[in-house]
């Protein structure tokens, strides 16, 4: 469904913003600002541990350097500590940093806490806790290969005792005696790796305390990145405030399901607007358009006409004059549209044009139109609707106050008001003979199908769109039913546009009396 853009929306739902706005500033200037004495204090300590070899290279151990940081944080370590100072072991972890230099060989176990007593334990029993598990670790691995070696060399010293004793049954066999040489050679690796594994030949990584943990504070800006006075602050919020509501403004007009504004109108239309019928308020439901009486809003149905006028010449310039009388539709997408209003004043706007003007009523559902141009209330034709076949289009016709206009209306018959449409629409040839112009006030496109009826014989069709009321959906399908079926010139009216109402345009009071005159400029 096609919207307003983003500007029209803003401009239409300022207020939202405004709110947003106004409440956030408040809503921001409300707390007392932050201070340096509402910052959260924590404590860090640091335990630095030496990294050494007992071959003289960190690089050769059997433990890699760079998994120091992972036994520190993951595992058995955090257990233990977690063990140790009664706390979660995740807990434990998360307190704690560890940093690794390569460089220097030096490890530094960082810990943050709320108090520095509880900091420097951290970090310290952390420290303690990964050296021991360290010598533990390389303990248990140094066992393991013992242990593996002292089998292999088992098994070795009973596969040699074997081929001894078949070397000595065949002495001749070299093939025994290569098996017997490879299995001695091998034995001696092995014997070597036996003897230093039982003497700690092997290398070892050792960790040594090189400092231990000293607390010291750290400040958090936690509270103080906010604004730190009453005024930035509302500032701010204002800010935040009008963002949101701009949000929601946008939002709102998505939803909206009302035609806001001329813009939106013409975008659903596909043309721009003809005329605009501005709202001035105090209109009534009576005729505007008097010889007496000049004032924007009765100027706009006069524009109407005009419009009217000139796309008649410029169809008798392209095409031929038409031998009969115009037909003018006034249609609207839903009830309430103002289409009633614009087709009366058209109507007497074509008659200070010196044209014989027929108004004709089809919207027999809520039939208005006799009331915007007869005094009194109309009086029923002398004729059954069984009788029309027998009269003359003319005998139909009622004289009103004005001159030269008479209106045609059948909706005081007793039939269906789909016979009443089809009996006016085969009425409209006849009298285009007789008439200069003629103006058909129908029923609304999106509610009835009465207008179906008339759209073959409209040469123009006039489709009137209030603001802040007609549907958007109802004008969208409106517009697809009107373009499918008609080939008359469509023109669009836009009605209830804010225009201010201003003293100096009139020269002519609504009651016939003369207003001041405006200065010249």
């Amino acid at each position: 469904m096609m919207k307003a853009t983003a500007l029209e929306a803003l401009r239409r739902f300022w207020w939202i913003a405004f709110l947003f706005a106004l409440g956030g500033g408040i809503l921001a200037a409300l707390p007392e600002p932050a201070t340096t004495q509402d910052a959260t204090i924590t404590y860090s300590a640091t335990h630095t541990l030496l990294i050494s070899s007992s071959n003289g290279s960190i690089y050769s151990d059997p433990v890699a350097l760079n998994q120091l940081s992972l036994y520190a944080t993951i595992g058995v370590v955090p257990e233990r500590v977690g063990e140790a100072l009664g706390i979660d072991p995740g807990t434990a972890a998360s307190a704690i940093s560890p940093s690794l230099n390569s460089t220097d060989g030096s490890l530094g176990i960082t810990a943050t806490a709320t108090t520095k007593e509880r900091a420097e334990e951290l970090a310290n029993t952390f420290a303690t806790t990964l050296t021991s598990y360290m010598a533990e670790l390389q303990e248990n691995q140094r066992t393991d290969r013992l242990a593996a070696l002292n089998a292999r060399a088992d098994r070795l010293e009973q596969d040699i005792s074997d081929l001894e004793r078949e070397a000595q049954a065949n002495p001749d066999d070299r093939v025994v005696q290569a098996k017997l040489d490879a299995l001695a050679r091998e034995y001696s690796v092995v014997f070597e790796q036996q003897f230093g594994t039982s003497f700690d030949i092997e290398p070892t990584l050792i960790l040594s305390t090189l400092a231990e943990a000293k607390g010291y504070p750290n400040a958090s800006d936690t509270g103080l990145g906010a604004p730190k006075t009453r005024p930035t602050r509302a500032i701010f919020g204002l800010g935040v405030g009008a963002i949101v509501g701009a949000g929601v403004a946008l939002l709102v007009s998505r939803l909206d399901r009302r035609i806001r504004s001329r813009a939106q109108a013409e975008l659903l239309f596909g043309a721009p607007a003809s005329v605009v019928i501005p709202d001035v308020g105090g209109a009534g439901t009576s005729l505007v358009v008097r010889p007496d009486r000049h004032d924007q809003l009765s100027d706009s149905y006069r524009t109407l006409r005009s419009v009217l006028t000139f796309a008649e010449a410029a169809h008798a310039e392209a095409e031929a004059p038409r031998e009969r009388a115009a037909v003018v539709l006034v249609v609207s997408p839903g009830s309430g549209d103002g289409k009633t209003s614009i087709a009366a004043n058209l109507a007497a706007a074509l008659v200070e044009a010196n044209r014989r003007t027929i108004a004709v009523n089809t919207d027999f559902r809520r039939p208005t139109l006799a009331g915007r141009l007869l005094d009194d209330d109309p009086v029923p034709l002398p004729f059954a609707f069984a009788q029309l076949s027998e009269v003359t289009p003319t005998q139909l016709l009622r004289r009103t106050p004005t001159p030269n206009l008479v209106l045609l209306d059948l909706s005081g018959m007793d039939a269906p008001p789909g016979s009443l449409a089809r009996a006016t629409s085969q009425a409209l040839a006849p009298l285009a003979r007789v008439a200069d112009m003629i103006v058909v006030d129908s029923s609304p496109v999106g509610a009835t199908a009465e207008v179906l009826e008339l759209l073959p014989y409209a040469d123009h069709v006039v489709v009137a769109i209030r603001l802040d009321h007609t549907l958007t959906g109802a004008t969208q399908r409106s517009m697809q039913l009107l373009r499918s079926l008609t080939t008359g010139a469509m023109h669009l009216v836009v009605v209830g546009e804010n225009i201010e109402r201003s003293p100096y345009y009139e020269y002519g009071s609504p009651k016939g009396k003369k207003a001041k005159p405006g200065r010249r400029r």
